[in-house]
C-alpha cells in the first residue's frame, strides 16, 4: 500500500507542477514578457493554477490580467480587523452625510431631505438642464429667468444633497436680494459664501444681476411667474463644509430665524451671534471639529455665548460636539420652555 500511495503522491505533484508551468508560460505569452523568474514572491498568494482556483476562467479571454484579490502580506500573523486601517475615506462628500447634516434644519423647512425615491418631474428636468449647462451666459440668460422662485429654492436644496452646485450656477439662481425665496443654502467645498455678499445691501451680485434682467415673455407665462417673492427677506441661512470669514458673519441680516453653520473649516466668534441675529429659532452647530475639543477654543466658544439673549430659540443642534455639564443649564436659564438640544 505504501508504494502505491507514494506513486499517487508523485503523480499528483507532477500534474500540479505541469499545470503551474503551463499557466506560467501562458501568462508570459499574454504579457509578452521574457522574464522566467519572479523577483518577488508573495507567499500568501494562492499557489494552485488559476484553472483550478477559478473553474469559470477562460484561458482564451482577451483580459490579459485576470482579476485577483490582492492579499496583504505581513511579517508575522495578520492583525485583527479592528486594528487594520479602514479603506473607506471620510464621508463628508457623500450623499448620505450631506442629507444627515441637513436633516435638522430641513425638519423645520418642510423635511426636504426626505425626498421620494422618484423626484418630481420638475426637479428631474431642472437637474438635467443644470447638468448640461456649461455656459454661464447661456444659463443666466436662457434658463434662470424661466424658473420660478419656489423651484429655484427646491432645486438648490435637491442639488445640495445629490450634486452640489458651483458658485456660478448657485448665485445665478438667487434673486436680487441674494437668496432663493428667503433662503441661502451653500454646500461646500464646491461653493462658498462671498465675503461681501451681505455688504452689498440690496444690490444684486454680479452673477445674479444678469439673471434677473427683464425679459420679454409671452402672456401665457404670467401665471408661471405669479409666485414671484423676490422681496422676501432672508430667513434661513445654511452653510455646510465651507468657510465663513468673521467680517461676513458680522454682516448677517437680523431677519435670520434659522441658522446652520455645519462643518466649517475655521472657528467663528459664536458669542457675537445673539446681537447679530436676535430672532433665531433654530441654531445648528453640528459636526464642527473646533467644537469637539473640550480644552480648545471650541469649548470656550459655547461657554461665552450669552444664551439668555435668544428669547425665541427653540432648537440647538450640537451633533458630534462637546457639551459640558453646565452648558445645558446656561442655555435654558430663565426660560419657560427648555431648548431642544439635538446631540
Amino acid at each position: 500500500m505504501k508504494p502505491t500511495q507514494s506513486n499517487e503522491s508523485r503523480e499528483v505533484n507532477s500534474l500540479l507542477h505541469t499545470l503551474r508551468g503551463e499557466q506560467f508560460r501562458h501568462l508570459q505569452n499574454v504579457r509578452q514578457s521574457r522574464t522566467h523568474l519572479s523577483l518577488l514572491r508573495n507567499y500568501n498568494a494562492p499557489t494552485l493554477p488559476i484553472g483550478l482556483r477559478m473553474p469559470d476562467y477562460d484561458p482564451n479571454s482577451t483580459d490579459a490580467s485576470p482579476r485577483q484579490n490582492t492579499l496583504a502580506s505581513y511579517s508575522g500573523p495578520a492583525p485583527p480587523k479592528s486594528w487594520r486601517p479602514s479603506p473607506e475615506k471620510e464621508d463628508h462628500e457623500t450623499v448620505a452625510w450631506r442629507a444627515r447634516a441637513l436633516s435638522l434644519a430641513a425638519s423645520y423647512l418642510g423635511n426636504f431631505t426626505e425626498t421620494p425615491r422618484v423626484p418630481s418631474l420638475a426637479l428631474l428636468c431642472l437637474k438635467m438642464i443644470l447638468s448640461n449647462c456649461t455656459s454661464s451666459t447661456e444659463f443666466r440668460e436662457d434658463v434662470v429667468p424661466y424658473i420660478p422662485p419656489h423651484l429655484r429654492r427646491d432645486v438648490i436644496r435637491y442639488c445640495a444633497i445629490h450634486s452640489p452646485l458651483p458658485n456660478w450656477k448657485l448665485y445665478a439662481l438667487f434673486n436680487p436680494q441674494g437668496n432663493a425665496d428667503g433662503e441661502i443654502l451653500i454646500m461646500g467645498p464646491t461653493a462658498s459664501l462671498h465675503d461681501d455678499h451681505f455688504l452689498r445691501g440690496r444690490q444684486p451680485s454680479e452673477e445674479s444681476n444678469s439673471s434677473i434682467k427683464p425679459t420679454t415673455k409671452p402672456e401665457d407665462d404670467q401665471d408661471w411667474e405669479s409666485e414671484d417673492l423676490s422681496d422676501t427677506p432672508l430667513l434661513s441661512l445654511i452653510l455646510v463644509s465651507t468657510r465663513l470669514p468673521t467680517s461676513t458673519l458680522f454682516a448677517f441680516p437680523p431677519t435670520i430665524t434659522r441658522l446652520a453653520l455645519i462643518n466649517l473649516s475655521t472657528s467663528v466668534p459664536l458669542h457675537r451671534l445673539p446681537k447679530i441675529c436676535p430672532l433665531l429659532v433654530l441654531l445648528d452647530l453640528s459636526y464642527n471639529v473646533w467644537l469637539k475639543d473640550p480644552m480648545g477654543e471650541g469649548g470656550n466658544s459655547l461657554e461665552k455665548v450669552p444664551w439668555t439673549r435668544w428669547n425665541h430659540l427653540e432648537v440647538l443642534g450640537l451633533r458630534d460636539c462637546y457639551i459640558s455639564d453646565g452648558l445645558l443649564q446656561r442655555v435654558n436659564k430663565g426660560r419657560w420652555d427648555d431648548v431642544k438640544v439635538v446631540r
